[in-house]
């Protein structure tokens, strides 16, 4: 179980989740509230797209969740997959999910880094990587 003091942003009566890998050779996970059934959220890595992605976040953010370094965390992004279109889903840079591995105390945070979009398109930004 992965702890959210302060829930996630917009649902902050939810602290409770677990990391649900629906198969193997999936890159997506499931964010499962525990508290609600029927709460979930499609998550990625972001590095799986944005190879140099890194939220910019102060020390003091990190501490919140008994960090020193970004990297030390799992850095999960919310997808939204819209049913029409599953080609154009998005990530949301912007909102990143930082969990400590070790205490699996999770927070979401906001980046400061004004490239990050809230609705980074996936399928794109990974083309462009991998050319």
């Amino acid at each position: 179980m992965i702890r959210f003091p302060e829930g996630l942003l917009g649902f902050a009566g939810y602290k409770n989740f677990a990391l649900i890998e629906e198969e193997e050779e999936s890159v997506f996970k499931w964010l499962q509230s525990i508290d609600e059934v029927e709460l979930a959220f499609v998550v990625i890595p972001p590095s799986l797209f944005k190879k140099e992605y890194l939220p910019a976040l102060t020390v003091e953010e990190l501490s919140q969740i008994d960090l020193k370094e970004v990297s030390e965390a799992l850095i999960l992004v919310i997808v939204t997959i819209p049913g029409d279109d599953p080609a154009s889903m998005t990530a949301n840079l912007q909102g990143p999910i930082l969990i400590n591995k070790v205490t699996l105390t999770g927070r979401q945070f906001i980046s400061r880094n004004e490239v990050h979009s809230v609705r980074e398109k996936i399928l794109e930004s990974a083309t462009v990587e991998m050319s």
